[in-house]
């Protein structure tokens, strides 16, 4: 309305490009007073949920109202200086709006890629403003120029007759502009969540998605001032830009899988450096988010045609369009957020945007072919191509689940067929999944539980347990008394169970942002101590950082374990903010532990990340949990590490059980062998290195770990270890009694560590890592020249393994030791060294008893169990009597605890039943085939065994096995490259 009653229109744009400028620069210190109010509130503990979301929404809303509200006057105001009378479609708005969109896209990319990691958050707001001041500064000058003055319009000037005249009802046009909206932002919200696990879901990736979204809004607006023409927009133009608009959202879901294969076969692009892989990102952005937001921005305009025509009230067209616009935008950002997510699950969301612009379609053709009986073909059919698409697939597993953009799902060389079984391989894998409110959430159930949160595993059952359980433990055991712990991150539920297992622990709090992994915790129960069951452990669904600036308690110890630092917003764990309030919150004697992946980063973001913690906490250790997984042990007080103390606790539960699990040792020299460097050396790294320090204004971790996200880099441990040994930087916090020299022995020989120590014993450490890398012979020859007896337990499983499967007799005396260590290790051994030795029935009976073993107990080591598996695979192979095949099948028949090697026991369980069934059909094969239903692995043979089976006796999916059997035996004799299918 002021846009209608202004004079000098252009001059009242530039007053609002001032405002938007001023009070975007006043949100600097208005942000610090939000703060202070939020957390003076107590935040989400105090007010619960709801209770918090609310106040937040308030609280943006005082520090955003202002200059968002300032912003959306401006397209009213410029729209009245530049549309005259005869612009009946209203074409000088859609430019405008799209030159103003495309400047958006140059705004988010610089941002995104350039200003907000050289200059951080605050300088990058400044520039901006100072751009909008330019802005405000030449339009004003321009409106002193002649042609710019125009008479204000009247208030009841009459609309009938003139170029204003409104064909449309309002409420018509109002709503519909509410439904695009909706849409549009709940279909934003789609990709955001679907498009991060195949482009990794860093800060670059949402940025990327955002500057497609705005490109294709920008280039849809432009288009329609280029083709539109002048004639008045009817209903039934309307009606067939929301079919075009439904298809456009619609047919990137169809495509489902074949966009994941996609993004794998062109992440090797990689290799060209991270342009390369920003290259690769925004041709699955182009595809998916592009098509959708052109036809958004041809829309927009329309809508605005649809209200008036021509300069005949304009600003107020303009501002009430765009008002609904952006109502129907805030209601379908929160209804998607915060509801319709977690209801309908992200695909299930990506279909209602469809339905609604196939109905908004719909109705607008209707309403326009009662007005004025006009054909309504084109509408139609755009419309029913949307609902037959809907009806796809659509995204599975292999989207959405897969590690393709941390780069570890590379298909480059596989053939078609191979495509197709990864694909079905990892539909199969998933034991359930669910859309949460942060995040997306699964089990992969193919060889002992993983969670995937986004497409990315964040913890294996038993594969991680050398961090998820002893990260916690180990700052209990160097505490004297530890009595209250926080842990940041449930995932597994092994941190906080094990920790609330420690004698005087009387308070475990969790922070976990993301209520979905609750579920996960229940899965893992068998080694997390049954976590949510104890009484002294409490989650606290929520932000950890706000929990922290809120809570009144003090901890012992603090544990934080989020996810990795490249996903947007985890690196806020890592900035010296939040060190500072994890100290706040620790006890004066209390140590915080932070993890840190050791893999996949350069050393420039390690060394920011130490040299930030060490700013704030002065002393600092830096551990190994597990394979290429670092611990940094951070405290206000010198840390010694005593190992008299350590040796009482390593004797009592739950320590001895935790480090027999987790780390394959018993004493206290195999504890101390994971201590990879003391505080001297991250004292010299942090006074040497040119590192920034890492804020939540300037956070170059988030960005380094981006940029590096599935790169190969060099063994971050092993330098450390490398680096701290040439130094002699490791040992000098030991105190009390322990063995030096065997420290330094399990340093070589634990599993979870990857450097070798030159200084030990070479063959040692040649035999060690031929029995990691699976070259027994080797093994066997390297420890008879080391001339040195296995102590620990992995060194006597590598030696006695060995020997098994040479079919040496001398790994008989080892098994009374490993059998000390683990009963289920000891059996599977001695029934490999069985089978090598001929001795068929005690092999199978020693193998099936392990197996059995391993329906309750998860702490077999995984490699052997694997192992021991192949080899009942072999007993088939070879041919073996009926009663030994039928005895392993017996053993197999139910699943192992957590998941174990359960896609190689389904697997099992159909080729022992096709080999006691004689290749026939009967129940045991049916039963076993049940299993791998309905992504049945995509081999020849499974698939002629599962086509003559079913054809035999007449089964439901007799059809669909044949037709797989033909697809499979086409997609051999074609060259690849040729139609990319995704099977339903």
């Amino acid at each position: 309305r002021v846009a209608d009653r202004s004079r000098n229109p252009l001059r009242l744009y530039s007053n609002l490009e001032i405002g938007v400028a001023l009070s975007a620069l006043a949100t600097i210190p208005l942000g610090r007073l939000v703060e202070v109010l939020y957390f003076s509130s107590g935040g989400s503990p105090a007010l619960g949920l709801f209770g918090a979301t609310l106040l937040r929404l308030l609280l943006a809303i005082l520090l955003l109202g202002v200059p968002t509200v300032l912003m959306g006057g401006t397209l009213p105001a410029v729209a009245r200086a530049v549309v005259g009378e005869g612009d009946l479609k209203r074409r000088a708005i859609a430019l405008l709006y799209g030159v103003n969109t495309i400047g958006a896209v140059a705004g988010t990319v610089g941002s995104t890629f350039f200003s907000l990691e050289r200059f951080g958050n605050q300088k990058t707001l400044v520039m901006a403003a100072l751009l909008n001041l330019l802005v405000a500064l030449s339009a004003r000058a321009m409106s002193r120029r002649e042609g710019f003055e125009r008479e204000p319009e009247v208030e009841d000037r009459a609309v009938a007759g003139t170029s204003g005249e409104r064909e449309v009802p309002p409420l018509f046009t109002w709503s519909a502009a509410a439904v695009a909206g909706f849409s549009f932002l709940l279909l934003e919200l789609v990709w955001y969540r679907m498009l991060a696990p195949i482009l990794g879901g860093s800060t670059f990736t949402f940025g990327l998605i955002l500057a497609m979204a705005l490109l294709g809004i920008g280039l849809g607006g432009i288009l329609y001032a280029l083709v539109a023409g002048n004639r008045p927009v009817t209903l039934r133009f309307f009606a067939v830009i929301c079919g075009l608009e439904a298809l456009a959202i619609v047919v990137p879901f169809a495509l489902g899988d074949r966009l994941a294969i996609l993004a794998a076969l062109t992440r090797p692009l990689d290799t060209l450096g991270f342009g390369g892989t920003i290259f690769a990102w925004s041709i699955i952005c182009a595809i998916v988010v592009v098509p959708a937001a052109l036809v958004s921005g041809f829309q927009f305009p329309a809508l605005i045609a649809l209200a008036g025509r021509g300069g005949a009230h304009v600003g107020r067209d303009v501002g009430r369009v765009y008002a609904f616009n952006t109502l129907g935008a805030i209601a379908g950002s929160l209804a998607g957020g915060f509801g319709l997510m977690p209801l309908l699950t992200a695909t299930g969301c990506w279909k209602l945007a469809g339905w609604m612009m196939i109905a908004l379609c719909a109705a607008t053709a209707v309403s326009e072919a009662k007005r004025r009986s006009v054909a309504i073909a084109g509408p139609a059919i755009a419309a029913v191509a949307a609902v037959l698409l809907l009806v796809s697939t659509g995204p599975t597993a292999a989207w959405r689940h897969a590690p393709i953009g941390a780069g570890r799902a590379t298909l480059t060389g596989m053939s078609r067929n191979d495509i197709v079984d990864w694909q079905r391989g990892l539909r199969r894998a998933i034991r359930w999944e669910v859309d949460g409110v942060e995040s997306s959430v699964a089990v992969d159930e193919r060889d002992g539980f993983a969670f995937i949160v986004n497409g990315k595993s964040d913890g294996h059952s038993t594969g991680d347990a050398g961090t998820q359980i002893m990260g916690g433990l180990v700052g209990a055991m160097l505490h004297p008394k530890p009595a209250r712990s926080l842990v940041i991150g449930l995932g597994t539920g092994s941190t906080a169970g094990w920790l609330g297992k420690v004698p005087g622990m009387e308070r475990v709090d969790v922070a976990e942002l993301e209520p979905a992994i609750r579920r996960v915790a229940l899965d893992c129960a068998p080694v997390n101590q049954h976590v949510l069951e104890q009484k002294n452990v409490h989650v606290l669904y929520g932000d950890a950082r706000e929990l922290l600036l809120v809570t009144r308690n003090r901890y012992d110890v603090i544990f934080s374990e989020p996810s990795n630092p490249y996903r947007a917003g985890i690196a806020g764990l890592f900035t010296t903010e939040f060190y500072r309030a994890v100290s706040e919150r620790l006890d004066e004697r209390g140590i915080f532990l932070q993890w840190v992946q050791g893999y996949e980063v350069d050393g420039l973001t390690v060394e920011t990340i130490l040299r930030t913690l060490q700013g704030v906490f002065p002393h600092v250790q830096v551990w190994a949990t597990n394979y290429r997984d670092i611990l940094l042990v951070a405290t206000r007080e010198p840390l010694p590490v005593d190992a008299d103390q350590l040796r009482t606790r390593v004797a009592s539960e739950p320590y001895r059980s935790a480090l027999r699990q987790a780390w394959k040792t018993e004493s206290v020299e195999g504890m101390l062998a994971h201590m990879v460097a003391d505080d001297a050396f991250v004292k010299l790294v942090a006074g040497r290195t040119p590192a920034p320090i890492n804020t939540d204004d300037t956070n170059s971790v988030e960005f380094g770990f981006a940029r590096s996200v599935g790169a190969s880099h060099a063994d971050t441990i092993g330098e450390l270890i490398g680096v701290a040994t040439a130094l002699g930087m490791r040992d000098k916090s030991f105190r009390g009694r322990f063995d030096a020299a065997l420290v330094r022995r399990f340093r070589m020989t634990s599993p979870v560590l990857t450097a070798a120590d030159p200084t030990q014993n070479k063959d040692l450490a040649l035999a060690m890592s031929s029995y990691k890398a699976g070259q027994f012979g080797q093994t066997v020859s390297a420890w008879d020249r080391s001339g040195l007896e296995p102590l620990s337990h992995y060194e006597t499983l590598s030696l006695a393994e060995a020997l098994a499967h040479a079919g040496d007799a001398r790994c008989l005396s080892h098994l009374e030791k490993l059998r000390g260590f683990d009963p289920i290790d000891a059996l599977l051994v001695e029934g490999i060294y069985r089978f090598e030795a001929g001795e068929t029935a005690e092999a199978v009976n020693l193998l099936a008893r392990g197996f059995e073993l391993q329906r309750e107990w998860p702490w077999a080591t995984r490699s052997l169990v694997t192992r021991a598996t192949e080899v009942a695979e072999m007993l088939i192979v070879r041919r073996a009597d009926d009663a030994s095949v039928n005895r392993l099948a017996e053993a197999f028949s139910r699943p192992f605890v957590l998941g174990q090697t359960e896609e190689r026991r389904r697997q099992f369980l159909f080729s022992a039943s096709r080999w006691l069934e004689r290749a026939g059909c009967g129940p045991r094969t049916v039963a076993s085939l049940a299993l791998l239903e309905p992504d049945t692995p995509w081999s020849h043979e499974l698939l002629k065994g599962r086509a003559l089976c079913y054809a035999g006796i007449g089964h439901p999916l007799a059809r669909l096995a044949e037709d797989e059997l033909e697809r499979f035996e086409s997609l051999e004799s074609q060259p690849f490259g040729r139609g990319l299918t995704s099977p339903k």
